[in-house]
Protein backbone atom coordinates (compact mmCIF):
# COMPACT_ATOMS: atom_id res chain seq x y z
CA UNK A 1 0.00 0.00 0.00
CA UNK A 2 2.62 2.29 1.06
CA UNK A 3 5.06 1.68 -2.23
CA UNK A 4 1.63 2.08 -4.46
CA UNK A 5 1.10 5.68 -2.68
CA UNK A 6 4.62 6.32 -3.15
CA UNK A 7 4.80 5.98 -7.08
CA UNK A 8 1.86 7.65 -7.62
CA UNK A 9 3.23 10.77 -5.76
CA UNK A 10 6.26 10.11 -7.63
CA UNK A 11 4.98 8.95 -11.55
CA UNK A 12 7.14 10.67 -13.42
CA UNK A 13 10.26 10.94 -11.68
CA UNK A 14 12.05 7.90 -12.28
CA UNK A 15 15.20 9.28 -10.67
CA UNK A 16 13.25 9.31 -7.28
CA UNK A 17 11.85 5.77 -7.46
CA UNK A 18 15.22 4.21 -8.07
CA UNK A 19 17.11 6.29 -5.22
CA UNK A 20 14.05 4.39 -3.32
CA UNK A 21 14.72 0.98 -4.60
CA UNK A 22 18.23 1.26 -4.00
CA UNK A 23 17.62 2.13 -0.21
CA UNK A 24 15.53 -1.16 -0.37
CA UNK A 25 18.25 -3.19 -1.33
CA UNK A 26 20.61 -1.95 0.31
CA UNK A 27 18.48 -2.70 3.78
CA UNK A 28 18.09 -5.91 2.25
CA UNK A 29 21.99 -6.64 1.68
CA UNK A 30 22.19 -5.28 5.12
CA UNK A 31 19.73 -7.58 6.29
CA UNK A 32 21.20 -10.96 4.59
CA UNK A 33 24.66 -9.66 6.26
CA UNK A 34 22.45 -9.45 9.64
CA UNK A 35 21.60 -13.11 9.11
CA UNK A 36 25.44 -13.91 8.27
CA UNK A 37 26.38 -12.23 12.05
CA UNK A 38 23.74 -14.33 13.81
CA UNK A 39 24.90 -17.21 12.68
CA UNK A 40 21.36 -17.96 10.96
CA UNK A 41 23.57 -18.40 7.59
CA UNK A 42 26.82 -19.77 6.08
CA UNK A 43 29.04 -17.49 4.81
CA UNK A 44 28.89 -18.99 1.22
CA UNK A 45 25.30 -18.45 1.35
CA UNK A 46 25.55 -14.80 2.00
CA UNK A 47 28.65 -14.28 -0.48
CA UNK A 48 26.21 -16.22 -3.44
CA UNK A 49 23.21 -13.56 -2.08
CA UNK A 50 25.89 -11.02 -2.33
CA UNK A 51 26.50 -11.66 -5.76
CA UNK A 52 22.83 -11.94 -6.97
CA UNK A 53 22.10 -8.62 -5.00
CA UNK A 54 24.90 -6.87 -7.40
CA UNK A 55 24.44 -8.62 -10.88
CA UNK A 56 20.26 -9.26 -10.73
CA UNK A 57 19.61 -6.44 -8.58
CA UNK A 58 21.96 -3.67 -8.73
CA UNK A 59 21.83 -4.19 -12.91
CA UNK A 60 18.34 -3.94 -12.84
CA UNK A 61 18.24 -0.51 -10.57
CA UNK A 62 21.12 1.14 -13.06
CA UNK A 63 18.76 0.12 -15.87
CA UNK A 64 15.70 1.43 -14.61
CA UNK A 65 13.06 2.17 -16.07
CA UNK A 66 13.78 0.28 -19.48
CA UNK A 67 11.29 -2.45 -19.90
CA UNK A 68 12.38 -6.25 -20.85
CA UNK A 69 10.67 -8.43 -22.45
CA UNK A 70 9.67 -11.68 -20.74
CA UNK A 71 11.59 -13.40 -23.36
CA UNK A 72 14.79 -11.58 -23.34
CA UNK A 73 18.40 -12.61 -21.64
CA UNK A 74 17.62 -9.98 -18.92
CA UNK A 75 14.77 -11.09 -17.69
CA UNK A 76 15.68 -15.20 -17.66
CA UNK A 77 18.69 -13.89 -15.97
CA UNK A 78 16.81 -12.32 -13.57
CA UNK A 79 14.47 -15.18 -12.75
CA UNK A 80 17.06 -17.41 -12.95
CA UNK A 81 19.07 -15.52 -10.05
CA UNK A 82 16.32 -15.31 -7.85
CA UNK A 83 15.63 -19.36 -8.46
CA UNK A 84 19.40 -19.97 -7.38
CA UNK A 85 19.10 -17.54 -4.29
CA UNK A 86 16.08 -19.72 -3.44
CA UNK A 87 17.97 -23.11 -3.61
CA UNK A 88 20.59 -21.17 -1.70
CA UNK A 89 18.99 -20.14 1.23
CA UNK A 90 16.96 -23.27 1.20
CA UNK A 91 19.99 -25.12 1.43
CA UNK A 92 22.11 -22.39 3.56
CA UNK A 93 20.20 -22.10 6.63
CA UNK A 94 22.13 -23.14 9.45
CA UNK A 95 19.78 -25.11 11.56
CA UNK A 96 16.94 -24.68 9.60
CA UNK A 97 13.83 -26.41 11.52
CA UNK A 98 14.97 -23.87 13.87
CA UNK A 99 14.70 -20.84 11.82
CA UNK A 100 11.63 -21.74 9.54
CA UNK A 101 9.98 -18.39 9.93
CA UNK A 102 13.04 -16.32 9.59
CA UNK A 103 13.34 -18.58 6.11
CA UNK A 104 10.02 -18.09 4.81
CA UNK A 105 9.86 -13.97 5.78
CA UNK A 106 13.97 -13.75 3.88
CA UNK A 107 12.26 -15.97 1.30
CA UNK A 108 8.95 -13.43 0.23
CA UNK A 109 10.48 -10.31 1.59
CA UNK A 110 14.25 -10.42 0.18
CA UNK A 111 14.22 -12.67 -2.28
CA UNK A 112 10.88 -12.44 -3.90
CA UNK A 113 9.34 -9.40 -2.83
CA UNK A 114 12.09 -6.42 -4.45
CA UNK A 115 11.30 -8.02 -7.76
CA UNK A 116 7.28 -7.69 -7.32
CA UNK A 117 7.91 -3.71 -5.92
CA UNK A 118 10.16 -3.28 -9.17
CA UNK A 119 7.28 -5.02 -11.53
CA UNK A 120 4.86 -2.47 -9.75
CA UNK A 121 7.43 0.34 -10.21
CA UNK A 122 8.29 0.32 -14.00
CA UNK A 123 6.15 2.76 -16.03
CA UNK A 124 2.85 2.32 -17.65
CA UNK A 125 3.63 4.91 -20.79
CA UNK A 126 5.76 3.33 -22.89
CA UNK A 127 7.65 6.26 -23.58
CA UNK A 128 8.73 6.44 -20.08
CA UNK A 129 9.70 2.66 -20.32
CA UNK A 130 13.20 4.19 -21.75
CA UNK A 131 16.36 3.78 -20.43
CA UNK A 132 19.41 5.26 -22.48
CA UNK A 133 20.81 2.28 -24.63
CA UNK A 134 24.17 3.11 -22.89
CA UNK A 135 22.69 2.76 -19.15
CA UNK A 136 20.34 -0.85 -20.95
CA UNK A 137 24.05 -3.18 -20.82
CA UNK A 138 24.51 -6.29 -18.28
CA UNK A 139 26.70 -4.72 -15.54
CA UNK A 140 29.30 -7.50 -16.10
CA UNK A 141 29.88 -6.09 -19.70
CA UNK A 142 29.78 -2.60 -18.34
CA UNK A 143 32.77 -3.88 -15.54
CA UNK A 144 34.47 -5.48 -17.90
CA UNK A 145 34.36 -2.18 -20.79
CA UNK A 146 35.46 -0.46 -17.72
CA UNK A 147 38.09 -2.28 -16.87
CA UNK A 148 39.53 -2.63 -20.73
CA UNK A 149 38.49 0.34 -22.33
CA UNK A 150 40.68 4.03 -21.15
CA UNK A 151 37.45 5.25 -23.54
CA UNK A 152 35.08 4.37 -20.96
CA UNK A 153 36.98 5.27 -17.56
CA UNK A 154 37.48 8.24 -19.41
CA UNK A 155 33.35 8.97 -20.24
CA UNK A 156 32.42 7.65 -16.57
CA UNK A 157 34.36 9.44 -14.94
CA UNK A 158 33.31 12.65 -16.68
CA UNK A 159 30.14 11.41 -16.36
CA UNK A 160 30.35 10.94 -12.52
CA UNK A 161 32.33 14.09 -12.35
CA UNK A 162 28.59 15.85 -14.39
CA UNK A 163 26.85 14.49 -11.34
CA UNK A 164 28.85 15.35 -8.50
CA UNK A 165 29.46 19.08 -10.16
CA UNK A 166 24.92 18.95 -10.35
CA UNK A 167 25.14 17.65 -6.90
CA UNK A 168 26.92 20.08 -5.47
CA UNK A 169 25.21 22.99 -7.59
CA UNK A 170 21.60 21.89 -5.98
CA UNK A 171 23.47 21.74 -2.39
CA UNK A 172 24.20 25.17 -2.63
CA UNK A 173 21.72 26.74 -4.20
CA UNK A 174 19.51 25.38 -1.28
CA UNK A 175 21.87 26.24 1.70
CA UNK A 176 24.23 29.25 2.02
CA UNK A 177 25.79 27.58 4.94
CA UNK A 178 26.65 24.86 1.88
CA UNK A 179 27.58 27.16 -0.59
CA UNK A 180 30.21 29.03 1.95
CA UNK A 181 31.82 25.22 2.37
CA UNK A 182 31.82 24.90 -1.17
CA UNK A 183 33.44 27.68 -1.91
CA UNK A 184 36.32 27.31 0.69
CA UNK A 185 36.69 24.55 -0.89
CA UNK A 186 37.25 24.79 -4.52
CA UNK A 187 38.88 27.64 -5.70
CA UNK A 188 36.57 26.66 -9.31
CA UNK A 189 33.14 26.92 -7.47
CA UNK A 190 34.20 30.19 -5.79
CA UNK A 191 34.96 31.81 -9.67
CA UNK A 192 31.88 29.84 -10.78
CA UNK A 193 29.79 31.82 -7.80
CA UNK A 194 30.99 34.57 -8.42
CA UNK A 195 30.14 35.30 -11.74
CA UNK A 196 26.70 34.08 -11.23
CA UNK A 197 26.05 36.81 -8.13
CA UNK A 198 27.76 39.17 -10.73
CA UNK A 199 25.21 37.96 -13.80
CA UNK A 200 22.04 38.48 -11.44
Amino acid sequence: FLWGAYLDRHEHDPGRIRAAMFLMLFVVTCSELGLLLAGVVSLKTTLLALLVNCWGGLDALLRFPAAHDLESWFSAKQFGLLLVKTVTYAFGFIGFRMHIGKFIALILLNVWGLPVLYLMALPLDPCEQVAQDEYDIDLVIRVWQLAVCSKERRKCLDTCRCWWNRKLVAASEQSPLARMAICAASPHYRRAFSKKGRSV
